[in-house]
Protein backbone atom coordinates (compact mmCIF):
# COMPACT_ATOMS: atom_id res chain seq x y z
CA UNK A 1 0.00 0.00 0.00
CA UNK A 2 2.85 2.53 0.70
CA UNK A 3 4.49 1.33 -2.46
CA UNK A 4 1.36 2.27 -4.32
CA UNK A 5 1.07 5.72 -2.90
CA UNK A 6 4.04 6.50 -3.14
CA UNK A 7 3.95 6.17 -6.86
CA UNK A 8 0.85 7.99 -6.87
CA UNK A 9 2.42 10.81 -5.42
CA UNK A 10 5.23 10.92 -7.82
CA UNK A 11 3.11 10.07 -10.90
CA UNK A 12 0.93 13.41 -9.31
CA UNK A 13 4.19 15.38 -8.77
CA UNK A 14 5.20 14.70 -12.41
CA UNK A 15 1.73 15.52 -13.88
CA UNK A 16 1.86 19.25 -11.94
CA UNK A 17 5.26 19.96 -12.89
CA UNK A 18 4.27 19.47 -16.18
CA UNK A 19 1.21 21.44 -16.08
CA UNK A 20 3.92 24.65 -14.84
CA UNK A 21 6.73 23.81 -17.36
CA UNK A 22 7.12 27.13 -19.48
CA UNK A 23 6.50 26.42 -22.87
CA UNK A 24 9.05 27.69 -25.35
CA UNK A 25 7.60 29.53 -29.25
CA UNK A 26 9.47 27.05 -30.70
CA UNK A 27 7.91 24.65 -29.09
CA UNK A 28 3.95 25.61 -28.56
CA UNK A 29 1.58 23.65 -29.89
CA UNK A 30 -1.05 25.77 -31.97
CA UNK A 31 -4.99 25.25 -30.41
CA UNK A 32 -6.01 26.77 -34.15
CA UNK A 33 -4.77 27.61 -37.49
CA UNK A 34 -5.17 31.23 -36.91
CA UNK A 35 -2.62 30.37 -33.44
CA UNK A 36 -0.39 28.66 -35.94
CA UNK A 37 0.18 31.68 -38.02
CA UNK A 38 0.67 34.02 -35.71
CA UNK A 39 3.70 31.23 -34.03
CA UNK A 40 4.49 31.36 -37.95
CA UNK A 41 5.63 35.00 -37.85
CA UNK A 42 6.38 35.46 -34.15
CA UNK A 43 9.30 32.95 -34.86
CA UNK A 44 10.87 35.32 -37.72
CA UNK A 45 12.13 37.38 -34.98
CA UNK A 46 14.13 34.56 -32.89
CA UNK A 47 15.05 33.13 -36.27
CA UNK A 48 16.23 36.02 -38.07
CA UNK A 49 18.38 37.00 -34.78
CA UNK A 50 20.34 33.71 -35.35
CA UNK A 51 20.53 34.33 -38.88
CA UNK A 52 21.23 38.22 -38.28
CA UNK A 53 18.91 39.39 -40.65
CA UNK A 54 17.51 42.12 -40.21
CA UNK A 55 15.12 41.73 -42.71
CA UNK A 56 13.76 38.75 -41.65
CA UNK A 57 13.26 40.18 -37.91
CA UNK A 58 11.01 42.99 -39.58
CA UNK A 59 9.07 41.03 -41.67
CA UNK A 60 6.20 40.08 -38.92
CA UNK A 61 6.05 44.27 -37.60
CA UNK A 62 3.21 46.40 -39.17
CA UNK A 63 4.41 49.64 -41.21
CA UNK A 64 3.23 51.89 -38.04
CA UNK A 65 3.90 49.26 -35.29
CA UNK A 66 4.51 50.65 -31.97
CA UNK A 67 7.35 50.11 -30.02
CA UNK A 68 6.69 50.94 -26.35
CA UNK A 69 9.00 50.85 -23.35
CA UNK A 70 11.77 50.62 -25.40
CA UNK A 71 14.47 51.44 -23.53
CA UNK A 72 14.03 48.44 -21.05
CA UNK A 73 14.79 45.95 -24.07
CA UNK A 74 17.84 44.61 -22.27
CA UNK A 75 21.00 43.65 -24.69
CA UNK A 76 19.22 45.74 -27.24
CA UNK A 77 18.84 49.36 -26.07
CA UNK A 78 20.47 51.92 -23.97
CA UNK A 79 18.95 52.91 -20.08
CA UNK A 80 19.28 56.71 -22.43
CA UNK A 81 16.96 55.01 -25.70
CA UNK A 82 13.70 56.56 -26.41
CA UNK A 83 10.25 55.47 -24.64
CA UNK A 84 9.32 54.22 -27.88
CA UNK A 85 10.85 53.85 -31.48
CA UNK A 86 9.33 53.19 -35.36
CA UNK A 87 9.91 50.42 -37.45
CA UNK A 88 12.81 52.51 -39.22
CA UNK A 89 14.48 53.42 -35.96
CA UNK A 90 14.06 49.53 -35.20
CA UNK A 91 16.27 48.43 -37.97
CA UNK A 92 18.92 50.57 -37.32
CA UNK A 93 19.40 49.04 -33.89
CA UNK A 94 18.95 46.04 -34.77
CA UNK A 95 21.98 46.27 -37.26
CA UNK A 96 23.76 48.26 -34.31
CA UNK A 97 23.34 44.85 -32.30
CA UNK A 98 24.86 42.84 -34.78
CA UNK A 99 27.92 44.95 -35.65
CA UNK A 100 28.94 44.79 -32.25
CA UNK A 101 28.41 41.20 -31.35
CA UNK A 102 29.97 37.91 -32.58
CA UNK A 103 27.42 36.15 -31.60
CA UNK A 104 23.48 36.38 -30.87
CA UNK A 105 20.07 34.59 -29.92
CA UNK A 106 17.18 34.95 -28.38
CA UNK A 107 14.81 31.98 -26.73
CA UNK A 108 11.22 32.92 -26.17
CA UNK A 109 9.88 31.27 -22.96
CA UNK A 110 6.84 31.40 -21.59
CA UNK A 111 5.29 31.66 -24.50
CA UNK A 112 0.87 32.35 -24.12
CA UNK A 113 -1.51 33.43 -26.68
CA UNK A 114 -4.39 34.44 -26.91
CA UNK A 115 -6.44 35.12 -30.27
CA UNK A 116 -9.84 36.60 -30.57
CA UNK A 117 -11.12 37.44 -34.46
CA UNK A 118 -8.55 40.00 -36.14
CA UNK A 119 -6.84 40.70 -33.09
CA UNK A 120 -4.27 38.26 -31.29
CA UNK A 121 -2.17 39.06 -28.18
CA UNK A 122 1.02 37.26 -26.84
CA UNK A 123 3.08 37.70 -23.62
CA UNK A 124 6.42 35.73 -23.16
CA UNK A 125 9.73 36.38 -21.75
CA UNK A 126 12.46 36.39 -24.39
CA UNK A 127 16.05 35.17 -23.32
CA UNK A 128 18.71 37.25 -25.65
CA UNK A 129 22.08 35.76 -25.87
CA UNK A 130 24.97 38.50 -26.74
CA UNK A 131 29.02 37.20 -27.17
CA UNK A 132 31.56 39.66 -27.76
CA UNK A 133 34.94 39.25 -28.23
CA UNK A 134 36.88 39.41 -24.90
CA UNK A 135 40.23 38.90 -26.25
CA UNK A 136 42.41 35.91 -27.51
CA UNK A 137 40.00 33.08 -28.65
CA UNK A 138 37.27 34.16 -26.28
CA UNK A 139 34.22 34.96 -26.19
CA UNK A 140 32.42 37.13 -23.67
CA UNK A 141 28.73 35.88 -23.05
CA UNK A 142 26.06 38.18 -21.79
CA UNK A 143 22.44 36.83 -20.83
CA UNK A 144 19.07 39.55 -20.88
CA UNK A 145 15.77 38.58 -19.88
CA UNK A 146 12.82 40.39 -20.98
CA UNK A 147 9.03 40.41 -20.69
CA UNK A 148 7.05 41.09 -23.69
CA UNK A 149 3.87 41.40 -25.18
CA UNK A 150 3.07 41.70 -28.92
CA UNK A 151 -0.51 43.31 -29.81
CA UNK A 152 -1.18 41.78 -33.52
CA UNK A 153 -3.84 42.44 -36.05
CA UNK A 154 -4.83 40.55 -39.36
CA UNK A 155 -3.87 42.20 -42.25
CA UNK A 156 -4.25 41.13 -46.25
CA UNK A 157 -0.61 40.61 -45.87
CA UNK A 158 -1.15 37.96 -42.86
CA UNK A 159 -0.70 38.82 -39.10
CA UNK A 160 1.64 41.79 -38.26
CA UNK A 161 3.12 43.16 -35.02
CA UNK A 162 1.49 46.53 -34.33
CA UNK A 163 2.48 47.04 -30.90
CA UNK A 164 5.35 45.52 -29.12
CA UNK A 165 5.60 46.25 -25.55
CA UNK A 166 8.85 45.28 -23.42
CA UNK A 167 8.37 45.40 -19.25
Amino acid sequence: MRHRSLSVGLLLALVVSGCVASSTLEGYRAKNQDEALVVLMLLKIPNGIKARSVEMILQPYAEDVYVGNFQKYLGVASPTAPLSISKRDLRGVYAEVFRGAKDVSMDVKNFQINVSGDRAVAEARTELIYKIEAGRHEAKQQIFLNDVTWRMRRTPAGWKIVEEIWQ
